[in-house]
């Protein structure tokens, strides 16, 4: 039996850049959200206004996901699907070693109680 596969499983790095990101806290979730659209926004030529207005009419009744919870985590998630597998390397890239950076950090203050 094949088990379910969400579109970000298909990509070994691009699912562990999901878990990375699911496991940190979701007020950092939501800072590199927003660093996420950005970047995707400025990659694909998308007219980031439009991507505001999507945030702000959002209704996370009708998603499941994890990333559905944050408004602003749901569609920097959904706006890495309208990339290539270049550009969504490029974002994974960029952003791992930031998420990174927030466990290190997040190590360190655990080390120092």
């Amino acid at each position: 039996m094949k088990k379910f596969q969400r579109w970000y499983e298909k990509n070994e790095y691009l699912k562990a850049f999901m878990e990375l990101l699911q496991d940190l806290s979701p007020e950092i979730q939501c800072e590199i959200a927003i660093d996420i659209i950005m970047k995707a926004s400025e990659i694909n030529d998308r007219d980031y206004s439009k991507m505001i207005r999507e945030v702000a009419n959002y209704n996370p009744k009708n998603y499941k996901r994890w990333y559905d919870k944050n408004p602003n985590v749901h569609l920097a998630i959904e706006s890495l699907r309208d990339l290539t597998e270049q550009q969504k390397e490029e974002i994974i890239q960029e952003f791992s070693e930031k998420i990174i950076g927030f466990y290190y950090i997040s190590a360190d203050e655990i080390e120092q109680k």
